[in-house]
C-alpha cells in the first residue's frame, strides 16, 4: 500500500468546501513535502514531469513524513497546522525556469522532476481568495508573534490609556486620604487597571502614592 496515495485522498477531502467555491468539480490535487535545498533561498517543492507538464493549475498541500526507528516511513502528517492550500500556476515555460533532476525509480522507470520555490505559489484561503505565498508566511508570523504574548500583556493591551483619556482629577477625593485600604468588592476598574498598568489614574489618592512609591522603586 502507497500510504502517501491513502493519505492523498484524505488531505483531499480538507479542501473539499474550499473548491467548490472556486467551482472546481475535478482539480488536479496532490500532496508534497517543502524542503530547504543548499544554495536555494527558502523552501523547495518538487514536481515530476507528468505532473507539471499538464499545464494545470496544480493545488498542493504539504506534508511530512513519520517515520520508525528505522527510517521507514509508516505515516504521512500535515505540515501546516492550519491545513493551508496552495497552487502552483501552470506556467508554459517550465522547462526553461526551473532546475531539473533525472532518476530511475523502484520499477526502473525514468524520471525527471523540476524544482519549483515554494515562494512561487500562491495561498489559496477557505473563500477560495489567493493571497501571494510571501503574504501568507507573514500573517502566519503574525500570528505566532500574538500567541506567544504572555496572557496578562494581552489583557493590558485590552485597557485604554486612562492617564490620557481619562486625567485624574486631583480635587476629587472619594476616599478619605488616612483610609488606605478599601475592600476588594470596591475596587472600580479604574482602580484595576491602575494596578496593573502600574500608572497613578485611579481616583484614591492613597492607591495613586502606593504606585508612585512603587514606580520609584523599581
Amino acid at each position: 500500500m502507497n500510504i502517501r496515495k491513502e493519505r492523498e485522498k484524505e488531505f483531499f477531502v480538507e479542501h473539499i468546501e474550499t473548491f467548490k467555491k472556486l467551482g472546481l468539480a475535478d482539480p488536479f490535487f496532490i500532496i508534497k513535502t517543502a524542503f530547504f535545498q543548499k544554495g536555494k533561498f527558502g523552501r523547495q517543492v518538487q514536481l515530476f514531469e507528468s505532473e507539471i507538464s499538464k499545464g494545470e493549475d496544480i493545488y498542493i498541500e504539504f506534508y511530512d513524513n513519520v517515520t520508525d526507528d528505522k527510517g521507514t516511513v509508516t505515516d504521512v502528517t500535515p505540515f501546516n497546522e492550519d491545513r493551508q492550500l496552495f497552487k502552483y500556476k501552470a506556467n508554459p515555460f517550465y522547462g526553461e525556469e526551473y532546475e531539473t533532476k533525472e532518476g530511475t525509480n523502484f520499477k526502473g522507470e525514468p524520471f525527471k522532476l523540476y524544482t519549483v520555490p515554494t515562494s512561487e505559489l500562491v495561498a489559496v484561503l477557505k473563500d477560495g481568495t489567493e493571497i501571494t505565498y510571501a503574504l501568507y508566511e507573514k500573517r502566519k508570523e503574525e500570528a505566532k508573534k500574538e500567541d506567544s504574548l504572555p496572557k496578562l500583556q494581552k489583557s493590558l493591551s485590552l485597557f485604554p490609556d486612562f492617564e490620557e483619556e481619562f486625567p485624574s482629577n486631583k480635587g476629587e477625593i472619594l476616599l478619605n486620604e488616612e483610609i488606605a485600604d478599601a475592600p476588594l468588592s470596591e475596587i472600580t476598574i479604574r482602580d484595576l487597571a491602575a494596578i496593573m498598568l502600574i500608572k497613578p489614574v485611579s481616583a484614591r489618592p492613597w492607591l495613586n502614592e502606593l504606585i508612585k512609591q512603587t514606580k520609584s522603586e523599581l
